[in-house]
């Protein structure tokens, strides 16, 4: 069932059960007022009626001594007129209550009322036939005997009257349960209007349309709902964009994978097809076997770079605490060597800080960064290795003077498999992963990389470090000194 029918039908209910209730005690309340109106009248008749009874059977208890049922007769007939009573019917009971004489039939032979012996005068409702009645009785006392009065007054007109009311009251109802169903489905369909609303939005979000929002302004709870439902959407926008872009890197990487594996795989099987089954000389055999050996490294250094994504993503590191300057003293040992080989220069300038890092990784990571900056440089330039403090962290940066990235592929480097110049990377038996690998460690340091570059003029590439806590939890001070030096 719809909301805004549930809301008519409910409402409808509780007004029609309501309007019911108050009808019914309306009416009721009428009726019992009609009817004691009724009564009072009766009674005042009835005394009228037992007054004179009682005078004519006095006078004839004294002329005659005694009453026949004739006598009686007549005087329960001049009294009735006497009252103007024309056209009600009495009874009149002895002591015993038993019927002596009547005006009309229809009196029992005996009086059913016992409590007329406590009481002066009672009455209740009947029904004869189509008729309705008041019946009154009470007891008139003369001399030394007692007799008992009925008298029954038509009652019609009361329970015509109720009827009337009743008629008049169901078609109250039934017009004022029309005009509540009429109010209550236009009023209901507007309130629900926000309702609907965020139907449909859910349902566009559920065909795929993840940037759709719910225009609802009320300031209701279900304004709220729409702010609520809102935020969700955006968040679940961003996640669907997020898993979006996961499986296009993820697409990308398995694309990626598969060719560079069948590239050197393919030098491999050809070069080794041709050792195995042509008679090449020297040359070209020693030609042949370079090219095996060079794929070979390529797919060496694949596997492990592979092996160094796993790793990066399933385990936890525990950050040590070490000095700046000795840390990447060890980065500047390994890698001058290289680079003095390709005729470049390294330029240091590193504030001593206390630092937390995981060794192995870190200096994975700036070595990384360093041979990079020497494969995009030409022999006869400058590669800076700085070290400096940077807010609360501190802050490591390489920077070379090569060929620099295209600004639309800056936010591609740290892909896997992605490389700016792919001949040249293959040149060098990369694979396109370490910076996706350089990008996890410095996360694992609570960072990223960041990359700044201009073509023809170079680039820089920075992370941060964490800074260790004293056990106040501040910073530990400025420059302390290496014990070890």
């Amino acid at each position: 069932m719809r909301f805004a029918l549930k809301i008519s039908v409910c409402t409808v209910l509780i007004v029609a059960v309501l309007f019911a209730a108050f009808g019914h005690a309306l009416i009721a309340r009428s009726f019992s007022a009609a009817l004691s109106f009724r009564v009072r009248e009766a009674e005042a008749a009835y005394s009228a009626m037992a007054s004179s009874l009682e005078a004519e059977i006095s006078v004839l208890n004294v002329y005659y001594q005694s009453t026949t049922p004739r006598m009686l007769q007549e005087v329960l007939d001049r009294s009735t007129r006497s009252a103007n009573l024309s056209g009600v019917s009495c009874a009149l009971y002895d002591e015993g209550r038993r019927l002596l004489v009547a005006t009309a039939d229809g009196f029992k032979d005996r009086l059913a009322y016992q409590e007329l012996t406590e009481r002066r005068f009672v009455y209740s409702l009947i029904r004869s036939g189509d008729s309705s009645l008041l019946d009154t009785a009470g007891c008139v006392p003369i001399g030394m005997d007692r007799y008992f009065l009925s008298v029954r007054f038509p009652a019609d007109d009361l329970f015509a009257a109720r009827r009337g009311e009743v008629a008049v009251f169901v078609s109250l109802h039934l017009i004022t349960v029309a005009v509540c169903i009429g109010a209550m489905l236009l009023i209901s369909y507007f309130v629900s209007g926000p309702v609907r609303t965020l139907t449909r939005a859910t349902k566009q979000i559920e065909e795929g349309q993840y940037d759709v929002r719910a225009d609802v302004k009320s300031l209701d709870e279900i304004g709220d709902l729409a702010i609520s439902f809102n935020a969700m959407a955006e968040s679940i926008e961003q996640k669907v964009s997020t898993l979006e872009g996961y499986a296009k890197q993820q697409k990308d990487f398995v694309a990626n994978f598969s060719h560079e594996l069948k590239t050197p795989m393919t030098s491999i099987i050809g070069y080794a097809d041709m050792l195995r089954s042509a008679e090449l000389d020297e040359e070209d055999a020693f030609m042949a076997s370079n090219f095996i050996f060079s794929e070979g490294k390529r797919l060496e250094a694949l596997s492990l770079k592979l092996m160094d994504l796993v790793v990066l993503d399933k385990n936890e590191f525990e950050l040590t605490r070490g000095y700046a300057r000795r840390v990447l003293g060890h980065v500047i040992a390994v890698v001058t060597p290289m680079l003095e080989q390709h005729g470049l220069t390294l330029q240091t300038s590193i504030e001593q800080y206390q630092i937390l890092y995981e060794k192995d990784l870190l200096l994975t990571l700036i070595t990384n960064l360093i041979d990079n900056a020497r494969k995009a440089s030409e022999p006869g330039k400058v590669i800076e290795l700085t070290g400096r403090k940077q807010d609360s962290r501190y802050r490591i940066t390489v920077r070379d003077h090569g060929i620099g990235i295209p600004e639309e592929e800056l936010n591609r480097i740290t892909e896997a498999f992605f490389m700016v110049d792919k001949s040249r990377a293959r040149a060098q038996h990369g694979a396109g992963l370490g910076l996706a690998i350089g990008n996890k460690i410095a996360q694992l340091h609570g960072s990223e990389l960041h990359f700044e570059s201009k073509v023809g003029e170079g680039t820089s590439v920075w992370f941060d470090l964490p800074l260790p806590k004293d056990k106040r939890g501040k910073e530990a001070s400025h420059e302390e000194v290496d014990p070890q030096g």
